[in-house]
């Protein structure tokens, strides 16, 4: 249900398990074993994990990145901010290395590789990324994720910082 946050999750650094297939048990056995919080909008799930003793984020508007990021954030004191000596990748949650541009010649289209000069290949999946046209779509919602979560902490005068 969360495959778009987990996906931003991971742009942001965080080491998310996230599996479609997976049955609420199972979510909450790695839970357990991996000291992970369960994000989810499921809220049977969710009263589960809690009565379980374990963290868990209840979204209550998956399709909402931006707010379910801030609402994220306020609970688990995540940054909302991209450090790309963290980030992963977004499919398969392998780290990510920067590289020498010579090493994606050939798998990066022409353009890309004449038009920028860094990149970072994923050591599971092998995916090239670089810091394209689409970073203006993730700088903005991360801005308006910070936002939020300003108006947020002001409402329950929360004192932490992304």
């Amino acid at each position: 249900m969360l495959g778009s946050i987990a996906r931003w999750l991971r742009i942001l650094g965080y080491d998310v398990v996230y599996d479609r297939r997976y049955e609420d048990w199972q979510i909450l056995k790695i839970a357990r074993d991996e000291d992970r919080v369960v994000v989810t909008r499921d809220r049977a799930l969710h009263h589960k994990a809690l009565k379980n003793g374990l963290k868990s984020v209840y979204v209550e508007n998956p399709g909402d990145i931006p707010k379910s990021l801030a609402v994220i954030a306020l609970l688990t004191n995540i940054r909302l901010a991209v450090d790309f000596e963290r980030t992963r990748c977004p499919l398969c949650n392998g780290e990510l290395v920067k590289v020498n541009k010579e090493r994606v010649k050939g798998k990066v289209p022409d353009r890309v590789y004449s038009l920028y000069n860094d990149f970072w290949v994923c050591t599971r999946c092998g995916n090239v990324y670089w810091v394209g046209s689409h970073w203006r779509t993730i700088e903005s919602t991360l801005t308006r994720a910070r936002e939020i979560y300003n108006e947020l902490s002001k409402i329950y005068r929360i004192k932490v910082s992304p």
